[in-house]
């Protein structure tokens, strides 16, 4: 039986709990650290089995936990100096998958320069979504997923009403794709993912209901809803 991957994180503020709480959800196999003896024994209190509370600094304590194939993230803000020290001593581990949280991007351009790092930079991913969102009012969510290239939620414009996507040649006539369809029903909010076709809704007659989730240009995005 393969070996079962095992995730470490180390950071336990309001980014580091996300990713450790969403993880926990899922059921997989991880140890959170923290400086702080209060947020760690919480996150116990909370569920976690494996929670401990070290300097990640300290490269004899960090030694004791990981292990050359853990994938570690480090979702420290605080303190840029105490991430390049501990990316350095899990470089040493031999650390093979490392993800590292920059804030500035001075941080995002010396972490690059790490072979085993991957940057997590979320105040930049997140301003950029938000920047977005704000000049493109008609979407209701909108992800850059390559370059120019979004993931994006439109409401259904009011000429395709009654028709399905199968009749509206989207992919043809605009050049993006529609990859699924959610349907709103009366008195629910409009980011509920509960009502999400992706499979053999082609052929499904639109409704003002309906939200279309499209991936393409953005420029062919807005046409398709002009």
């Amino acid at each position: 039986m393969a070996n079962i991957q095992r995730y470490v994180l180390i950071g336990m503020g309001a980014f580091g709990q996300e990713i450790a709480y969403t993880l926990k959800d899922h059921h997989i196999d991880m140890i959170v650290m923290d400086k702080s003896l209060e947020v760690i024994n919480q996150m116990k209190l909370d569920g976690f089995d494996y929670a401990v509370q070290l300097d990640s600094t300290d490269a004899a304590s960090l030694g004791r936990f990981v292990n050359p194939d853990d994938i570690v993230i480090l979702s420290m803000g605080e303190s840029f100096e105490d991430n390049i020290i501990t990316v350095g001593i899990l470089t040493r581990l031999k650390v093979k998958k490392i993800y590292t949280r920059a804030t500035k991007i001075i941080h995002e351009e010396i972490l690059g320069q790490m072979k085993n790092t991957e940057i997590l930079f979320p105040e930049k991913e997140e301003g950029k979504r938000f920047a977005l969102k704000l000049i493109n009012r008609d979407f209701l969510f909108k992800d850059e997923y390559a370059p120019n290239v979004y993931i994006t939620e439109v409401k259904v414009p009011e000429n395709f009403i009654g028709k399905n996507i199968i009749e509206l040649q989207i992919r043809n006539i605009y050049h993006v794709n529609v990859i699924a369809l959610k349907k709103v029903l009366p008195d629910e909010p409009v980011n509920n993912h509960n009502n999400i076709n992706y499979l053999g809704f082609e052929q499904e007659k639109l409704t003002k209901d309906h939200i279309l989730i499209v991936i393409g240009k953005e420029e062919n995005i807005k046409k398709m809803i002009e």
